[in-house]
């Protein structure tokens, strides 16, 4: 586009110094016959210089015409150019508006539909590109229903306060139960997010494996090995009452978050089998009650800022 103007403007230039130069041939040989006129030659000039001047006088009429052509076309070039900006501003504004109106559609669809983040990260891109009171009245539903969701969520939570880590802990109420330990939970840290999945279980000592040393997810076609540190586990005995527990906290990154996320709530069935170091297995199946807890949790993170 650059090259385009300066290719115009370097024409637009030579056409204007080409017609002051013949401008000036022009006003040379009109001088040249005023003072043949004065000297009483007349009009009629010398036999060998009337070619010349009658030679001069076409070109500068032909010189003249060529240049103001070139300043012409120039002129209807410019005058394209400038339609063309205006229309393509034009076509710009026209698809800006109906994306404004497509993204105010969406945020609508995806309210309704329960999925109240993403609504309100669309409802925001159409407010950017349009205010509207319509718009801002949407934004101000999703954020109250944010909020009252947020407040169902806390009541079936147990939030704690590391005050001298300055750490807030988001877990499920009912914690560890017997039988299988399986649920992420939330830390906040300095304004900051994160997530760790608890796993393991907690049975009677006749039951529990002794030291778990891997942890496998199968959900219908996928099968997931969990990594940790076996050194990073929880371990408690308590021979008289619970019985023996052990934990580990895993952090949720990458294929972590999409078992919790996707491939967990996409299947009904799903099966974590414990290892230990001489391949003996125990294997839980997920409750219903379970799957819920884990969506509670990953819902609550999801309004977190």
């Amino acid at each position: 586009m650059l090259e385009e103007t300066e290719k115009t403007v370097f024409l637009f230039v030579i056409g204007l110094i080409s017609l002051n130069r013949l401008m000036v041939e022009l006003l040379d040989v009109t001088i040249e016959l005023y003072e043949k006129v004065l000297r009483g030659t007349n009009c009629k000039v010398e036999t060998n210089k009337k070619p010349k001047t009658f030679k001069k006088i076409m070109l500068i009429i032909v010189g003249v015409i060529v240049a103001l052509s070139i300043i012409g076309a120039l002129s209807n070039n410019t005058s394209s150019t400038t339609d063309d900006k205006t229309n393509s501003a034009k076509e710009t504004k026209s698809s800006k508006s109906e994306n404004h109106e497509e993204l105010f559609a969406e945020a609508q669809k995806l309210f309704k539909d329960g999925s109240y983040t993403d609504a309100i990260a669309t409802v925001e891109k159409a407010i950017k590109a349009e205010n509207k009171d319509e718009y801002t009245k949407l934004k101000a539903d999703i954020e109250a229903k944010i909020k009252e969701r947020k407040g169902k969520l806390e009541a079936k939570f147990d939030i704690k306060e590391d005050k001298v880590e300055n750490i807030t802990f988001i877990s499920p109420a009912s914690g560890v139960t017997k039988g299988l330990v399986f649920y992420p939970y939330i830390g906040v840290k300095d304004s900051k997010k994160y997530m760790l999945l608890r796993a393991g279980y907690q049975e009677d000592a006749s039951k529990a494996l002794f030291v778990f040393t891997s942890i496998k997810v199968r959900a219908g076609e996928d099968l997931e090995e969990l990594k940790f540190n076996p050194m990073d586990k929880l371990n408690n005995v308590d021979f008289m009452g619970s019985g023996m527990t052990e934990v580990v906290d895993i952090g949720v990154k990458d294929k972590t978050e999409n078992l919790l996320t996707k491939v967990i709530p996409s299947n009904d069935e799903v099966i974590v089998r414990f290892e230990d170091i001489s391949n003996k297995t125990t294997d839980y199946t997920l409750s219903k009650e379970q799957k819920q807890v884990i969506a509670d949790i990953l819902e609550y993170y999801s309004y977190l800022d």
